[in-house]
């Protein structure tokens, strides 16, 4: 083969890749901007508030959701609880993405049906599975506006990554990570407890 046709066959595929990427560019997926509220359970007024740093894929954040429910069960509505995401990337592959369509969510009011949904069916988090239980809580897929959109743009990027540049900053390294009126716990077991002292005044 000459020097002038590999040139040639360079060109030709340097053509295709560039109209393969224009093409792709065109029909991105487009979503709008949409500011919906941070996911929080609970009074906003309340006197005890609590931080979780969470990871969808992280075992041991889905064994800390019983006791989430029975504290916010007991304590009503003198407890607000404040969701935010770590994933722990480097371990948890799919976390990220599930994170992101818990915010998905999030913009059709369905962000702690959907976290449920997540801890429910770890580690299942392929774009199938993340579509599926977005069907089974009847939210809207399709559209520019819909869940698929929402998703494939990757369009809550920027909300994942602001929790988890707020966790780097407070010297989170694992999760789940509490904290309560501001102080980090260090054993999340006795969260009742912890709660109980507080609304006592201790």
């Amino acid at each position: 083969m000459s020097r002038r046709t590999t040139w040639y066959i360079i060109a030709a595929v340097a053509v295709v890749l560039a109209g393969w990427w224009l093409w792709a560019w065109a029909h991105r997926p487009t979503y709008p901007e949409i500011n919906s509220p941070r996911p929080v359970k609970g009074s906003a007024t309340a006197t005890i508030k609590l931080e979780e740093f969470s990871d969808f894929q992280c075992p041991a954040c889905k064994a800390a959701q019983p006791l989430l429910k029975e504290v916010l069960a007991t304590f009503g509505d003198r407890v607000s609880l404040t969701f935010k995401h770590f994933p722990l990337v480097s371990v948890h592959t799919q976390a990220f993405r599930a994170a992101l369509a818990s915010e998905c969510a999030n913009d059709q009011g369905k962000f702690w049906e959907y976290h449920d949904a997540l801890f429910d069916n770890q580690p299942n988090f392929s774009r199938a599975d993340l579509i599926t239980y977005a069907q089974q809580l009847q939210l809207r897929i399709d559209g520019d506006d819909g869940f698929a959109a929402c998703l494939d743009a990757r369009a809550k990027t920027k909300v994942v990554r602001q929790d988890m540049s707020e966790g780097d900053k407070r010297g989170i390294d694992s999760t789940p990570t509490f904290f309560l009126n501001g102080q980090r716990l260090q054993d999340w077991s006795k969260l009742k407890e912890l709660i109980q002292a507080k609304l006592a005044g201790g």
